[in-house]
C-alpha cells in the first residue's frame, strides 16, 4: 500500500513539473531570443547615430563601437555596398529593407541579423547591418534549463520525502484497520481498531467496532442459547418423563399422557421464545400485565398446587403502562416461579404493584432466605448434587430484563426472600 501511494505521488509530481517546466523552458528560449534581438538593435541604432552625411568608401571613414568577437557590424551605402565593418560585399535582404527606409530582424544561416536604416523616408544614404550567433541564446537557455532541472530534481526529491511521509501516515491506520479485519475473520471478536488521528481512518474504525462488538454480542446470545434452553427445559422433561413412567400404574392413563402432551406443548412453546428472544431485537410494544399474570397462574398452579404449596397472584389498582416482550416476560417469570418451587418452601405469591411510576413484579414464598456468600446472578454451572441449582436461570431472566431495559435484583434475602423485576416503561415524548 505504501508503494502504491508513494509511486502516484510521485507520478503525480513528475507530471506536475513537466506541465509547468516544458512551456517555460519554450518561453525562456523566446525570451532570450527576443533579449538578443533587442540587443541588435541597440547596437545598430548607435553605429547609425554616428554614421556622417556623406556615405562612401573614399570620404570620411565610419568609426565602429567596438563588439564581441562573434558580433559583426557592417555599414553600406545607399546603392547597398558595404562601406566598412564584417558582413557581406553587396548587401542582403535585411540591407536592402533597410535601404528602403525600414528596419528588419532576421535569422540567416546560423546567424541572427539586424538592419536598419540611416535616415528617413526618401532621404535614406546608408544602412547598418549587425549580425551574431543565433546558437547564443540557445546557450543562455540551456544554462536556465540546467538550472531548472536542478530545481524540478529538489522539488521531486521534496515531493517523494513528503510523499513518503504522508504514505506512512496514510497506509498505517488502514493497515491496522486490515490486520483487526483478519483478526476478526480468524475470530477474535475481542480485536478493536485503535483511533488513528486520521478523520476518514477513524470513522471506519469506529463503524468496524461497532460491527465487531453486535457480531460479539449476537454470537454470544447464540452460544448462551444452548444452555438457557436446556436449563429452561430440563423441568419439563423430567415432568413429561415422570407423567410417562406414571401412566401404566396410572387408573386412567390417558391423563398421563394429555399432561405429557401439555407440559410437550409448553416445552415447544419455552424453545421458541427462547429461540426468538435470542435472535430478535427487543420490542417495544405494550405489555399487558393482566394477561400475563393469567398465563402465568393457569401454566403454575397446578404443579405448585401439587406439592402443597398455593400460588398467590395480587395486582393493585392503577398500575403504570409498561412495554416489552411477552416471551421475554413469560421466561422471566418461569424462572423466578420455578426457582422459588425448587428452593423456596411455602406459598408462592406474585404482586404487580406502582412503585414510583415504574410497573414492579414481585415474586417471594415463605422460604428461610438466600445465601449470603453468593451472586445468584452470576451464570455458572450448577452446583455437584444440585442439579436444578442456581446457575443460568436466574442469569437468563436477568439479561431478558436488561435487554427489554428494565433490572431485576433481590429485594429481600431473608427471611422470605423476594425478587423484583422493574419493566421498562415508554419514555414521555418531549414537548
Amino acid at each position: 500500500m505504501r508503494r502504491r501511494i508513494l509511486r502516484a505521488t510521485l507520478v503525480a509530481a513528475v507530471c506536475a513539473v513537466l506541465l509547468f517546466a516544458v512551456p517555460l523552458a519554450v518561453a525562456t528560449l523566446r525570451l532570450y531570443q527576443q533579449d538578443e534581438l533587442r540587443e541588435l538593435q541597440q547596437l545598430a541604432d548607435r553605429v547609425a547615430v554616428s554614421v556622417p552625411a556623406h556615405v562612401s568608401a573614399s570620404g570620411d571613414p565610419v568609426e565602429l563601437p567596438p563588439v564581441e568577437s562573434d558580433t559583426a557590424v557592417a555599414v553600406y551605402d545607399a546603392g547597398g555596398h558595404r562601406v566598412t565593418g564584417s558582413g557581406p560585399a553587396t548587401g542582403d535582404g535585411p540591407v536592402r529593407t533597410a535601404v528602403r527606409g525600414a528596419g528588419s530582424s532576421h535569422r540567416i544561416g546560423d546567424r541572427l541579423v539586424v538592419a536598419v536604416p540611416v535616415g528617413s523616408g526618401e532621404q535614406v544614404r546608408a544602412a547598418v547591418r549587425v549580425s551574431a550567433p543565433a546558437a547564443q541564446p540557445l546557450h543562455r537557455a540551456a544554462l536556465t534549463w540546467a538550472g531548472m532541472l536542478g530545481l524540478a530534481a529538489v522539488a521531486v526529491g521534496v515531493a517523494v520525502l513528503l510523499s513518503v511521509r504522508s504514505s506512512r501516515r496514510l497506509a498505517r491506520p488502514l493497515e491496522a484497520l486490515a490486520a483487526t479485519a483478519v483478526r476478526l475473520e480468524t475470530g477474535d471478536l475481542e480485536a478493536r481498531a485503535a483511533p488513528s488521528g486520521l478523520p476518514e481512518a477513524d470513522e471506519i474504525a469506529t463503524a468496524l467496532n461497532r460491527a465487531a462488538e453486535r457480531i460479539d454480542h449476537l454470537l454470544r446470545r447464540e452460544r448462551a442459547f444452548s444452555a438457557d434452553a436446556s436449563h429452561q427445559l430440563r423441568t419439563a422433561l423430567t415432568r413429561v418423563r415422570l407423567e410417562l413412567e406414571s401412566a401404566p400404574s396410572d387408573p386412567d392413563p390417558y391423563d398421563a399422557i394429555r399432561a405429557a402432551l401439555e407440559s410437550l406443548n409448553h416445552m415447544e412453546a419455552t424453545l421458541a421464545d427462547l429461540l426468538a428472544l435470542a435472535r430478535d431485537v427487543p420490542e417495544r410494544a405494550p405489555l399487558d400485565i393482566g394477561a400475563l399474570l393469567a398465563a402465568t397462574e393457569s401454566r403454575w398452579h397446578g404443579e405448585l398446587a401439587a406439592g402443597g404449596r398455593p400460588l398467590r397472584i395480587v395486582a393493585d389498582d392503577g398500575l403504570p403502562e409498561a412495554v416489552g416482550s411477552a416471551r421475554a416476560a413469560r421466561q422471566v417469570l418461569d424462572v423466578l416461579l420455578a426457582n422459588a418451587a425448587v428452593h423456596g418452601q411455602g406459598a408462592v405469591t406474585i404482586r404487580a404493584r406502582d412503585a414510583a411510576g415504574v410497573l414492579a413484579v414481585d415474586v417471594e414464598d415463605e422460604g428461610p432466605g438466600l445465601p449470603d456468600d453468593r451472586d445468584l446472578f452470576d451464570r455458572r454451572r450448577p452446583l455437584p448434587g444440585t442439579p436444578n441449582g442456581h446457575g443460568i436461570g436466574l442469569a437468563l431472566a436477568r439479561s431478558l430484563v436488561e435487554a427489554e431495559g428494565g433490572r431485576l435484583f433481590v429485594s429481600r434475602r431473608a427471611p422470605r426472600p423476594r425478587f423484583t423485576w422493574l419493566v421498562a416503561s415508554d419514555p414521555a415524548p418531549d414537548g
